[in-house]
């Protein structure tokens, strides 16, 4: 048997891969051998005599199986399980991630003149003390509030109309107690 060492060499140079991917033909081993330069590796090559050989294939298709069933919900189970939940889940990461939620909702209300700088201040707050759950919590908890400073302010416009209505009334029968003792005299 003859070595073929700078011959794997140089058809692997050649050919731009390993020396285990090349395929030299055993039964052309002593032509092989003749061929001591890149120029007649190439004729070797052109004539058939050394190959690349395909790379394996190995396929994920079953990977990729497994992967849809486990978006589905599938192996997820408490035996598939290693490491405790907030291992696998921080509730930190969880807590930060929904501040990050409510806050950009906050802010975005606030630019849309939705709520003003001190009713954002408050639910800010009301954010960081775990008081909404989660973003529908929140916009439920503003439409509330929305609403409630409208009956207020409704109710505090009621309330100044009567007063003045009143004031009105008082002022006017103090004027009539003051004109008529000036008669009677």
């Amino acid at each position: 048997m003859v070595s073929l060492k700078l011959q794997k060499r140089l058809s692997a140079a050649v050919l731009k891969c390993g020396q285990k991917r090349l395929w030299l033909d055993p039964n052309e081993s002593s032509e092989i051998s003749m061929a001591n330069s890149r120029a007649s590796i190439r004729k070797l090559i052109k004539d058939g005599l050394v190959m690349k050989r395909s790379t394996v294939i190995h396929s994920r298709s079953r990977a990729r199986r497994h992967l849809e069933a486990k978006r589905k919900g599938r192996h997820t189970g408490h035996g598939k399980r290693k490491g405790s939940r907030n291992a696998r889940m921080p509730t930190k990461v969880l807590w930060i991630r929904r501040q990050r939620v409510l806050r950009r909702l906050l802010r975005k209300y606030r630019a849309a003149k939705k709520i003003d700088k001190q009713q954002y201040h408050q639910f800010y707050l009301g954010s960081k003390g775990n008081l909404y759950k989660n973003k529908t919590v929140l916009i439920e908890a503003i439409h509330v509030s929305k609403a409630n400073k409208i009956k207020s302010d409704k109710l505090n416009a009621q309330q100044e109309a009567r007063r003045t209505k009143n004031a009105a009334t008082r002022a006017k029968r103090n004027q009539k107690a003051q004109i008529v003792p000036k008669l009677d005299v």
